[in-house]
């Protein structure tokens, strides 16, 4: 069951930011509430403030824009893939081992690995995922209206609907792109990565068992106020 104040487009959008959400101990049940736990507030509120520098609206504000404008990590990683794929298999090895930067090293294997699990999308969902999740945190701590703060994820949703054909490649696309971001490619780090996501994909009061993928009500038009 979700929270019974939230209709089902609200609920798919949520379920679009959830790998992040639960990750910070927050319950698909609850609608993803910070309020429901205690002391939840303070720590998400230091959470923004250390990864995300967002401390007030103007902060939260600034973040939205590059979630809005694709600033996030998917054009990284669409360079990198483009560089490899001109290359043969063997040219890729040759040219990875040459990396000297250990971390850029591993990004490269990611890329390496993983590219023919990946739709034209890459990893659009990593930066899409986090900017639901994190809109989602923002508007109940105060840095940004409920009005503006839906608007902005339904949009986020919409992207994520239309680039991914479910939840499953949606989810993998997710972890390929925190592995990207991570620059590691041990294999105990891959799967941490998945541990995020397996319980979204098995557990049968997950919002990914719960909510259809082709959720008719994500692509309403989407009224997002814009400054300027």
């Amino acid at each position: 069951m979700m929270h019974s104040l939230l209709d089902t487009r609200q609920q798919w959008t949520l379920a679009a930011g959830a790998i992040l959400l639960e990750a910070n101990g927050l319950d698909f049940a609850a609608g993803y509430d910070i309020d429901i736990l205690e002391g939840k507030r303070e720590g998400i509120t230091e959470m923004l403030n250390r990864g995300w520098s967002i401390r007030d609206e103007e902060s939260f504000q600034r973040q939205m824009e590059s979630f809005r404008e694709d600033r996030g990590h998917q054009a990284g990683f669409d360079q990198d893939r483009a560089l490899l794929s001109v290359m043969t298999y063997q040219e890729q090895e040759n040219y990875i081992c040459s990396i000297k930067d250990e971390k850029r090293r591993a990004q490269f294997r990611v890329i390496q690995v993983y590219d023919s699990r990946l739709n034209t999308a890459g990893i659009y969902a990593w930066d899409w995922g986090r900017a639901i999740a994190i809109t989602r945190m923002a508007m109940q701590i105060g840095y940004v209206d409920e009005e503006t703060a839906w608007a902005f994820m339904y949009e986020m949703a919409q992207r994520i609907q239309t680039a991914y054909s479910s939840w499953t490649e949606f989810g993998l696309a997710y972890i390929i792109g925190r592995q990207y971001w991570h620059e590691n490619f041990e294999e105990h780090e891959a799967l941490e990565h998945f541990s995020l996501i397996e319980p979204l994909l098995k557990r049968t009061d997950s919002p990914w068992n719960l909510l259809r993928w082709e959720e008719e009500s994500i692509a309403l038009p989407v009224d997002l106020e814009r400054e300027g």
